[in-house]
């Protein structure tokens, strides 16, 4: 097809909303400046509480939207399309790429895959393992695991697998989902290594294998001497070089400033005594809310008759408009909010590099498994993680294990709070990085 728009969609994950990408957006339409073939979408409609209500929900209501944006784009035929998810953003969008080539393959039979790439995304689903057999860390991670499986709604049930009724994350890696997947010409993934509190490297990276976890992030980073790239606008990127990796290599600690402790003391008692529990009831009355407004929707996707209702009305009109109001009501409504909680953090010791170094060499690198995780133990992986691995690890990925310097790099991987000169350099080197490495991998689709 030599006509034309790429549709470049961006998803956010949860608690969150689109303004979480505006940074993600930005960056790419910088980079790929003067190329008219490229439209942006960044879908609105599962803004905070609205994440609550599960994969399918959310990624129906995705695609409902994404469908919307085609139907009524008129200066061109969307001929190819692009996801990038962040966070809980990248299981949306896996579940809706399995819908597009699956259920609703008569709507993107013309609209070819491309780029599939996640930051952050907890592939794996999320759970927790006390490597070091810590008593403290263990009760810790056994409230929190309970916690984050219950106050989150039925997308918190779902990331821990808590249950049969909960997997459909295990389902995102078989059947239409894994081939609609397979059907990206590219499939990456970028991954923090440390400070990453939501989403560990390892379910992110997609591995069994955490360096990071295994050494409670002792080890000493070692970074890619050389990385891809140009004209980036702070500093390069922190990649690390996982083959350089050494358990016996320990990070040199630095030295503790206790006075800063008397500084934010205040700041801990205020979250402890009053913002915890604020956010803790929030999260109850919203797990609440989301389990009544939804159980019809709950109901039809049980009966197999959401996905049909849906299908009939995909005339990519006015009526499909229609239809979305009339079926969703108040769960369409746009919201706004920003969670993040960036702050500042010693450096470590390792030269960033600053050569440069080629695209092909550095994706043939990190399209491959890093030779020495024989060094490193597994995790303790249970039968749904083992098998929802051993099916993504079918597919061909590229693994980008980044680091970024901020206390909060689950936020800082996307520079959630835009990108002044408040936010850290490597954050703003992760996107510019991720940016150019999509021109490039675009530029070789065919």
């Amino acid at each position: 097809m030599g006509s034309g728009k790429h549709l470049v969609v961006f998803i956010h994950g949860l608690w969150g909303n689109y303004k979480h990408m505006n940074s993600l957006n930005t960056v790419f339409e910088r980079v790929l400046e003067g190329k008219q073939e490229f439209v942006f979408l960044t879908p609105r409609q599962n803004a905070m509480f609205k994440t609550f209500d599960g994969i399918e929900i959310v990624g129906y209501r995705t695609l409902l939207e994404i469908c919307q944006f085609i139907g009524t784009f008129k200066d061109e035929p969307i001929t190819k399309i692009s996801i990038v998810g962040y966070s809980m953003g990248g299981l949306i969008a896996r579940f809706v790429i399995g819908k597009m080539y699956g259920e609703f393959g008569k709507v993107f039979r013309d609209i070819e895959p491309q780029i599939f790439l996640t930051m952050a995304t907890p592939h794996l689903g999320v759970e927790f393992y006390n490597l070091q057999k810590s008593t403290l860390k263990g009760i810790f991670q056994a409230v929190i695991r309970s916690l984050g499986s219950s106050i989150l709604g039925k997308t918190g049930r779902e990331m821990f697998i808590t249950n049969s009724s909960n997997d459909v994350l295990v389902k995102l890696t078989q059947g239409e989902f894994l081939d609609g997947l397979s059907k990206f010409k590219w499939r990456a993934v970028v991954a923090n290594v440390k400070n990453d509190r939501t989403v560990a490297f390892y379910t992110s990276f997609i591995t069994d294998c955490d360096p990071f976890l295994a050494t409670n992030n002792d080890v000493k980073y070692i970074f890619e001497d050389k990385v891809p790239g140009s004209h980036y606008s702070r500093t390069t990127p922190r990649i690390i070089s996982m083959d350089r990796l050494d358990p016996e290599l320990k990070r040199p600690k630095p030295k503790r400033d206790f006075s800063r402790w008397f500084k934010v003391l205040p700041l801990i008692a205020l979250f402890i005594t009053l913002i915890l529990p604020v956010m803790f009831c929030l999260n109850i009355l919203a797990t609440i809310y989301s389990s009544i407004v939804t159980w019809r929707y709950r109901k039809l996707l049980q009966e197999g008759k959401l996905p049909l209702l849906i299908h009939n009305k995909l005339g990519l009109n006015d009526a499909l408009k229609e239809y979305a109001t009339d079926i969703y009501g108040s769960l369409m409504n746009e919201e706004d909010a920003e969670v993040n909680d960036d702050e500042s953090q010693d450096d470590i010791y390792a030269n960033g590099g600053e050569e440069h170094v080629p695209w092909k060499e550095f994706i043939d690198k990190y399209s491959r498994v890093w030779s020495n995780t024989e060094q490193f133990p597994k995790l303790p992986l249970d039968e749904n993680r083992r098998t929802m691995l051993k099916n993504l690890d079918t597919l061909d990925w590229i693994r980008v294990p980044i680091y970024i310097k901020s206390a909060n790099a689950h936020g800082g991987i996307v520079a959630r709070k835009g990108l002044d000169d408040d936010v850290p350099d490597t954050s703003v080197a992760c996107l510019e990085f991720t940016a150019q490495l999509a021109q490039y991998l675009l530029a070789h689709c065919n």
